[in-house]
């Protein structure tokens, strides 16, 4: 195998204007057989573009919370520092790194980074948002465990580790709340709470929410994540495959690509076509949706007056002004916070004015959003919520807009299945599938995962 060039998110120090790295992300991918090295704090694309095409794999670290702004919510009381550089270099850096298919490992805030750049949402503070009796922010020592995971069954990361419980360290106080479409769990703590994921389709997009980097010199189980991380960013087949480990495929990749990947690949892509075109014209109306709801998985429609219900129809609003109605934006005078830069030469004190610029400007366009009068945008927004055994499926509904999704938190198989059928009720018309709609391309990943 090759030693493949990891590069490393710099964690950061405001107060003292420094850029500084734990030993064990450094270690762990030495020990694994790369060669890490820690990257510059840019948001200069060209810079990091260079940067995707020289390295073979990237390791998206802990540090700061990531700013609820990014997942468009407001920033409460117990949420903790942010770091306006990293979450800016990250949300550029990931797409690209994505683009090019290059290996990611995420740990801790890489987890919630990797979960909000791809649309998820998190838990601002698990106390006070999510309260179990799981332990999630521990004492030292970091290296011993304190609660365990339940593995998926037949994820990645249980075949890697070919156990269904796991032991891990924990030391964080935000969560994932609502999963990214693009991604899949690959472990949940006792209370409910995602640990693990994985992006399908992907050459290798993992992420922790413990911490292999204080377990590694104690845990096996810590060193196989480094390893097959290791290993994918190498072009090695980490399934095991037989005869040669890699390929290479000039003019469709710029590297080495193992044959089972290739297989994987070919087998995903083959799967959507079937799907694609076995679906035929059966389309159910909203009203009809939310019967089929109620009737056959007894549904409840939550309370208008809920915190959830509230910032998830604030979300949908805003996502829905901006597609179909971005004039309304202009009209209102509605802040853009694209316009709020952050500089490597800023002092602390300049940083923090800008954070809390960026704060008043989310909150005034949170205000102005929600002012725009029903006349100019009228909505009719429902939650449905469907629980079976420690999970529970949520069904979002907007009858105005005609916008239906499904998404689900528990590690219950069938709570992927009850999604499925959900969107197969509501079904796609001719014409959704003459012009492969919103609406067809939806069905067509929830059927394909």
């Amino acid at each position: 195998m090759k030693r493949p060039l990891i590069g490393i998110i710099p964690l950061i120090d405001i107060e003292r204007e420094s850029y500084w790295m734990l030993p064990g992300y450094m270690k762990g991918i030495e020990e694994a057989g790369g060669i890490p090295v820690m990257l510059p704090l840019t948001s200069d694309r060209e810079a990091l573009g260079k940067l995707v095409n020289y390295f073979d794999g990237f390791l998206f670290t802990g540090g700061h919370d990531v700013s609820p702004s990014l997942y468009r919510e407001e920033v409460s009381a117990q949420c903790g520092e942010c770091c306006p550089q990293r979450d800016k270099m990250e949300t550029i850096l990931l797409p690209m790194v994505l683009e090019q298919d290059k290996p990611v490992l995420g740990i801790c805030r890489g987890l919630q980074l990797i979960n909000v750049a791809l649309g998820g949402s998190l838990y601002q503070d698990l106390p006070t948002q999510h309260p179990s009796s799981v332990c999630h922010r521990q004492p030292a020592p970091y290296d011993q465990p304190i609660h365990p995971v339940e593995l998926v069954p037949d994820t990645p990361l249980q075949k890697c580790l070919r156990k269904e419980e796991l032991p891990v360290n924990s030391c964080h106080h935000q969560g994932i709340k609502e999963l990214a479409s693009g991604l899949q769990p690959m472990a949940y703590a006792q209370d409910g709470l995602v640990e693990a994921v994985w992006k399908p389709g992907s050459r290798f997009v993992w992420a922790v929410q413990w911490h292999p980097e204080f377990s590694h010199k104690v845990d096996e189980n810590s060193r196989k994540i480094f390893r097959d991380f290791v290993k994918a960013a190498a072009g090695d087949s980490i399934f095991g495959a037989d005869g040669p480990t890699s390929v290479y495929i000039k003019g469709v990749t710029d590297r080495e690509v193992s044959p089972r990947e290739l297989e994987e690949r070919a087998l995903f892509k083959k799967k959507k076509e079937e799907i694609e075109k076995s679906i035929t014209p059966d389309p159910h109306t909203i009203d009809q949706v939310i019967q089929f709801i109620i009737e056959k998985y007894h549904g409840k429609e939550l309370p208008g007056n809920t915190h959830t219900y509230r910032i998830q129809k604030e979300s949908i609003r805003e996502a829905l002004i901006t597609k179909y109605c971005p004039q309304l934006l202009k009209e209102a005078n509605i802040p853009s916070l694209e316009n709020i830069r952050f500089s490597e030469n800023m002092d602390p004190e300049e940083q923090k004015t800008v954070l809390e610029q960026m704060n008043v400007q989310q909150e005034i366009r949170h205000k102005k959003i929600n002012e725009i009068p029903d006349e100019k945008f009228p909505m009719d927004y429902h939650m449905f919520e469907i629980f079976y055994g420690e999970g529970r499926v949520y069904v979002d509904i907007e009858k105005h807009w005609g916008l239906l999704s499904c998404g689900f938190s528990g590690n219950e198989p069938k709570l992927r299945e009850i999604c499925k059928d959900i969107m197969l009720y509501y079904g796609v018309t001719e014409e959704d599938i003459k012009t492969r709609s919103e609406r067809f391309s939806s069905l067509v990943l929830e059927l394909c995962l």
